[in-house]
Parts: structure tokens; sequence; C-alpha cells
């Protein structure tokens, strides 16, 4: 990784570095090729282990699935087999495309020398802590929440069943490390959307100072200052978009497995509540996906917070208004639409491996569907009462009618 980091984004690489998910040395380093193999084959060995424990926990004969009931223990089985392949593939991503990443992080240090207010170096803790507040916030505001409902879970029960303090000794790992990821994520998104805040802003200035120079007086030579400073600033974009390509590329897959292992959780814990409800079991292991439904709002509203900057700098760059007199002013204006142009052929959209975009509409669509299935549910629910109820009313009237016939041949024999 070239170029130097801040603490905040320091002390945070280094934790993923211990969970596997960042194969890559830190700038300051000794002996960084040393370093990537050491964590590379970390990761290989945290996949193997954790992979060979999903494998353990579906096929062994002890509790580790929920025993006596079928439902319950298709959904364990569900759980530990999502879980796994998402685990898998996040460390198997890792090991393949650490080279994308270290691109990322290549082009993110060029940038900040080019735009040195984005990150610089020699900020202190509290510029850092503002900078970074978005993704602060999600990520030791889901981490504390998960530590609490596992507290309140661990003294809130008096006797925990063996089941439990198996199934969650083992299934725990799986959810606090795809959350972990999620929110890893939400970190290279918010590092792009920084700068493409950045880019924003320094066409914004271009703009304003462009307008003031029509208004009151410019200067010999001006037209081939904006021209220039335009050059630079469709540079950085075109370093900009090949950080989100880089991005693209290294979570490709994982970031397909993690919004699902995250989502069929969701949806099998939801139902299972309401299973647990139905048939009276004292099970509150459920409030454990509270957590779960804010991972992926997390993702999506800092993946569109980044795509949301595309429009905005589109406007500053169009804002741009050179004198009508200028005799570069068709060069100019061509300039801003070859842009305009680059910025519509290379967007920056956020996507799971090209299945769907990561913005609101998605979790709308989720719970369009959900509430679908939901009303096909309670309209067979419906149907089934309505035919208990017509076989009632059909066996009340045999009845009737038996008693009617053995009514009406007792008279005819007296």
């Amino acid at each position: 990784m070239a170029g130097q980091l801040g603490r905040v984004l320091h002390y945070h690489l280094r934790f993923y570095q211990l969970l596997g998910f960042h194969g890559l040395p830190l700038p300051g380093d000794a002996h960084p090729l040393r370093t990537q193999r050491c964590l590379q084959i970390w990761s290989f060995c945290l996949m193997i282990f954790l992979g060979t424990l999903a494998v353990f926990c579906v096929c062994s004969e002890d509790e580790f699935i929920h025993i006596g009931d079928t439902f319950g223990s298709f959904n364990d089985v569900l759980k530990y087999t999502v879980g796994g392949i998402a685990v898998v593939s996040i460390y198997v991503e890792t090991l393949i495309s650490h080279r994308h990443l270290a691109r990322f992080w290549r082009l993110h240090g060029l940038l900040s020398d080019l735009l040195p207010s984005s990150t610089s170096t020699s900020s202190s803790w509290w510029r850092e802590l503002r900078q970074h507040w978005r993704y602060l916030s999600w990520f030791h505001g889901l981490t504390a929440s998960e530590l609490a409902l596992l507290a309140f879970f661990s003294l809130g029960q008096g006797t925990i069943r063996r089941h439990l303090v198996l199934f969650w000794t083992t299934f725990q790992p799986f959810v606090w490390l795809t959350h972990i990821r999620n929110i890893q994520f939400v970190l290279h998104v918010e590092l792009l959307r920084q700068q493409l805040k950045q880019l924003a802003h320094e066409l914004n200035l271009l703009a304003e100072y462009s307008k003031f120079a029509n208004r009151r007086a410019s200067f010999e030579g001006f037209e081939n200052y904006l021209r220039r400073q335009l050059r630079q600033k469709q540079l950085i974009y075109d370093k900009i978009y090949d950080m989100y390509t880089s991005f693209q590329a290294a979570f490709r897959y994982s970031m397909l497995t993690v919004l699902l292992m995250i989502g069929v959780r969701i949806s099998v814990d939801c139902y299972f509540m309401y299973y647990t409800i139905y048939n009276n079991i004292n099970d509150i292991d459920y409030l454990f996906i509270l957590p779960a439904l804010l991972e992926i709002p997390a993702f999506i509203y800092t993946s569109r917070g980044c795509m949301e900057m595309l429009p905005r700098i589109a406007y500053k760059l169009h804002s741009i208004t050179p004198g009508p007199t200028s005799s570069s002013y068709p060069t100019l204006s061509l300039q801003i639409q070859n842009f305009s142009l680059q910025m519509m052929h290379q967007p920056v959209v956020i996507h799971a491996l090209g299945i769907t975009i990561l913005d609101g509409y998605l979790l709308t669509r989720v719970s369009i569907n959900r509430t679908f299935l939901k009303n096909i549910k309670n309209f067979h629910n419906f149907n089934l009462k309505f035919l208990k109820i017509r076989n009632r009313m059909i066996k009340r009237q045999k009845c009737l009618g038996w008693v009617l016939c053995m009514r009406t041949e007792g008279g005819q024999g007296n």
C-alpha cells in the first residue's frame, strides 16, 4: 500500500488484518512482502477452520442442530450452510483479489496527495473523527449493539439449554464476521464518497470563480486556466473511477454472499419467531436479528450517498460559465461536454455482481416481495380455515339429516 494513512484508518485496517480480511501490509510495516505472505497464510488458515466448523456442526450428532423439530432443524442447517458459504467466499476473495485491493489503496493515496484536504496525514484526531464519522458510527454502533444483546441474552436467561449454547457459540462467529465484512464495504464506499465530494467541492469553487470573473473582471489567459483546471478535474475523476472498479473487483463475490447471508438469516429468524410464539416456545434468541436489520440499510445508505454525488458533480460542472465573447468559448464548452460524457459512460454504480444495484429501491423491492409472500401465506391460512369451517358445516348437516331420518322412522313405526 502506497501513501500514508490517518490514524483512524490505520487502526481499523489493522483490525481487519487480524480477522484475515485485509491481506496487504500497511504503510510503515517492516518487510512488506513477508507481512503480506503471513497475512495470506493467516486468511487461509481461518478459511479452513471456519469451513470445517460449519461442516462439522451440520453433520454432527450433537445438539448443534435443533433436535425434535423438523422446522427448527431446517432453519439451523440453512443458517450454517449460508454462513459457511459466505465466510469461505470472504477469505477466498481476500486471497485472490489482493491486487485489486492494493490498486484501490494506491489510488486513494494518490488522490489524497492531489486533494490534500480530503485526507491529511497531519490532521488531528478530531479532524479524522469528523471526516470518518459516518463509518465510525456504523462500525461502533452496530458492534456495541451486538455485544449488548449477547450480554443481555447470556445474563437474562436463567438456565440456557445445551442446544442454544452449542448453536450460538459456533454460529455467532459466522454472524459477526459477515457483519464486519459488511462494515468493511461501508468503509471503502465511504472513501469513494469522500473523494467524489471533494471533487464536487473543487468544481463548485471553479464555477463560482468563473461567475465572479464574468461579472467583475477577467485576466488574460483566464479561459486557458479554466481548461487546465477542468483537465485536472477530469483526470481526478478518472482515478476515482479506477478506485471504483478496483473496489468492485476486490469485493465482487463476497458482497453478494454477505448480503445473501444477512437477508436469509433475517427471513428465517422472522418466520421462526412467529413459529415459536405460535407454539409457546420460550426462546428469545431471535432478538439477535436486531443488529442484522441495520446491516443492509447501512451499506445501502452509504452506497446511495456515494452514487448521489454524480448528479451534484454534473450540476457543478455545467455551472462553469465562460465569457460568451471569449475566443476559446467553443473549446471550453466542448471540454465540459466531454467531461459530462465521461461521467455518463463511466458512472459510479455500486452493485452486487451486476445482479442488483445497492440503492434505496433494493429495500423497497425486498419489502414488497416479503409482503407478497406474507399475503400468500395469510390467504393460504384463510383457505385452510374456510375449508375447516366448510367441513364442519357438512358434518353437522349430515348429523342433522341422520337425526331427522331416525325420528321419521321412529314415528312411522309407532
